[in-house]
């Protein structure tokens, strides 16, 4: 058991999709060799068996395995309603287009004239809550395909059996059932979609290698882990330089003496800079992309910590303890030139000039011999 795991560990995709087909298949034979049909061949149907394998193979196996781990990012964890929600999804999305595959699937190798007239008279649903709360992900394919043979064989054997009391309304009038009223043509206007980019940054732009493995790290946590805190992280390691300011060591020692942060970790997606106004640094934890060498040196002096960011992921993996501190992001000169017009009623936006002196826009805004006249 122990080679098997490794190899589904090591190959998920092609050990669970080859156990699968192996176990559907398994389920036909089964169904042949122990419950036949009244119109059920001597010995065993291969064509039927390699029929049924080619649908599992072709749909139910990748479709497994897909369909379950994007079922296991979009709710993750084990608890009463992540499992509810997943079994609720399951079989309102997965069950239907499962079973509706085999029938129709089946139908078409067979080149039947209605491909549909098995599954309109043998539709069935089932339950997975099991698959959900016990397996890990990295075995569901395979469990369900275990916990589908003894469903499989159940629909091969209902399949063969030529059920002509079974006449409910919606199989006497298929067309009423599947399609109640026809669509009226309804009016409207065209969307301008022109406009509909959304601007933020999926990756960072940088090519670091460290950088991008801190990404790599922090997209698993974030999906997997349901804290916001690691979501906040990668959402600031995408961030440029300028949105990701420095913090100066004073202003770090300020924000944590506030009340309720004594020994938590500050984390600073950013640089920590040294300030030599600070003659007296407490003892600090902090863990940040890039501190500066007089900054680290004094922390550690003062019997602080510097932690990177892997470091982090496993001392607080959902961020348990820590305060998220940035530097500011409009402390930089070039924000003195923004607002309204420089020489304006109540402005004191810094201007743009060649340079500073009696003879160069002195008084701008105010006399029209200086740039102009409000």
């Amino acid at each position: 058991m122990r080679r098997v795991w490794a190899v589904f560990r090591a190959h998920p995709y092609v050990g669970n999709v080859l156990g699968y087909t192996a176990l559907f298949a398994s389920a036909d034979v089964i169904q042949q060799s122990v419950l036949g049909g009244e119109h059920a061949r001597p010995g065993i149907d291969w064509c039927q068996t390699a029929r049924v394998a080619t649908v599992g193979f072709c749909f139910h196996a990748n479709f497994n395995y897909f369909w379950l781990r994007a079922l296991e990012r979009a709710l993750p964890g084990g608890g009463i309603r992540a499992v509810t929600g997943k079994v609720a999804v399951d079989q309102m999305v997965a069950a239907p287009l499962t079973i509706s595959a085999f029938y129709i699937g089946l139908s078409l190798l067979e080149n039947k004239v209605d491909v549909f007239e098995d599954w309109r008279q043998k539709f069935w649903t089932s339950y997975k809550a099991v698959n959900f709360t016990l397996v890990p992900p990295v075995a569901r394919t395979v469990f369900l395909g275990g916990i589908a043979l003894t469903f499989t064989i159940f629909l091969c054997h209902l399949r063969q059996q030529k059920t002509r009391d079974f006449s409910p309304v919606f199989i006497a009038r298929p067309r009423l059932f599947l399609f109640p009223f026809r669509p009226e043509p309804k009016m409207g206007v065209d969307i301008r979609h022109n406009k509909d980019r959304k601007v933020h940054r999926k990756e960072p732009k940088s090519q670091d290698i460290y950088l991008r493995l801190l990404v790599k790290l922090y997209r698993f946590l974030a999906r997997r882990c349901n804290a916001p805190f690691n979501k906040v992280i990668l959402r600031r390691l995408f961030m440029s330089r300028t949105n990701r300011p420095p913090i100066s060591i004073s202003r770090l020692i300020r924000k944590m003496k506030m009340p309720g942060r004594e020994n938590r970790i500050a984390v600073i997606v950013g640089s920590v800079t040294d300030d030599v106004r600070i003659q007296d640094i407490p003892k600090l934890k902090i863990c940040a992309l890039r501190v500066t060498d007089g900054a680290r040196r004094r922390i550690l002096k003062a019997g602080g910590q510097v932690m990177t960011f892997d470091q982090l992921a496993l001392a607080s993996p959902k961020g348990q303890g820590t305060v998220l501190l940035s530097g500011p992001r409009k402390g930089r000169e070039v924000y003195r030139h923004f607002g309204k017009a420089p020489g304006t009623p109540h402005a004191h936006t810094k201007p743009y000039i060649r340079s500073k002196g009696r003879k160069f826009e002195k008084a701008r805004g105010r006399r029209a011999r200086c740039g102009y006249k409000n």
